[in-house]
């Protein structure tokens, strides 16, 4: 199925995911006090934080997912 929608539009939609997105990974890496997402994710995978591992993969999955959004968004720019 194809939906047409105005650019603009579909440009706020997908920045509003963006933020949301963001603001769901700083979330993660304020609760554990880290300034990047890799420092977490090699933290949970060398025992460093041994509760890490939960949140380092939701994470990584929010990374790649706002990367795939990132990519769309500069298409429709």
């Amino acid at each position: 199925m194809t939906v047409s929608i105005e650019s603009e539009v579909a440009r706020d939609l997908i920045e509003t995911k963006l933020r949301v997105l963001t603001e769901r990974i700083n979330t993660i890496l304020n609760k554990w006090e880290l300034e990047s997402i890799d420092e977490l994710v090699e933290g949970a995978k060398t025992g460093k934080y041994p509760e890490a591992e939960d949140d380092a993969i939701d994470l990584q999955n929010l990374a790649d997912k706002r990367t795939e959004i990132e990519k769309l968004l500069t298409k429709i720019q």
